[in-house]
C-alpha cells in the first residue's frame, strides 16, 4: 500500500479543467451574467423543468432573489478557479471551492450521472485535485511547497 501517484500525470487533466472553467467564465462575463439576467433565466429554466433536487431549492430561491450577486460570484468563481488550475496555484484550496461550485450547478440543474451536463464529472476531477494536487508538477505550487501549509498546495 505504498504506491505513489505521480502528480505530473494529472497535469493534462488540470489544464483541461482549468481551460474549460476559464472559457465558461469568460462566456458568462461577456454574456450578461454580471447583470443577473442570464443567471435568472438559467435558474428559472432549472426550476421550471422540475429536475432541481428539492433540498437544494432554498439555495436556488436565494440566488433568484439576488441574481446580480450570484451571477457575479459564479462568473468570478469560474474565472478564478480556472486560472488557478491553469497556473497550478493553490490547487487544493481552489479545487475545493470549484468542487462546491460545480456540484451546486449539478444539484440546481438536476444533473445525474448521465449526460447532458458535465458538472458531476468536473466536480470529480476537482475532488481528485484536492487529494493529489497536480499544481506541484509544472505549477506555481511547486515553488510554494514548504512555504505554505500542505492543505493549500
Amino acid at each position: 500500500m505504498n504506491e505513489r501517484f505521480p502528480a505530473a500525470l494529472l497535469v493534462p487533466l488540470r489544464l483541461l479543467v482549468g481551460v474549460m472553467l476559464v472559457l465558461s467564465g469568460y462566456s458568462k462575463f461577456t454574456g450578461g451574467w454580471l447583470h443577473g439576467d442570464a443567471l435568472l433565466k438559467t435558474l428559472n429554466a432549472w426550476t421550471d423543468s422540475g429536475k432541481t433536487y428539492q433540498f437544494f431549492l432554498p439555495v436556488i430561491e436565494t440566488a433568484r432573489a439576488h441574481p446580480k450577486i450570484f451571477g457575479t460570484l459564479v462568473t468570478a468563481g469560474e474565472l478564478t478557479v480556472g486560472a488557478s488550475m491553469v497556473l497550478g496555484l493553490l490547487t487544493r484550496l481552489f479545487a475545493f471551492l470549484g468542487m462546491v461550485m460545480v456540484f451546486s450547478f449539478a444539484l440546481g440543474g438536476g444533473q445525474g450521472l448521465s449526460p447532458p451536463g458535465n458538472a458531476v464529472l468536473m466536480g470529480a476531477a476537482l475532488f481528485t485535485f484536492m487529494l493529489a494536487p497536480p499544481g506541484r508538477a509544472l505549477g506555481i505550487d511547486q515553488a510554494l511547497r514548504g512555504r505554505l501549509p500542505r492543505w493549500l498546495v
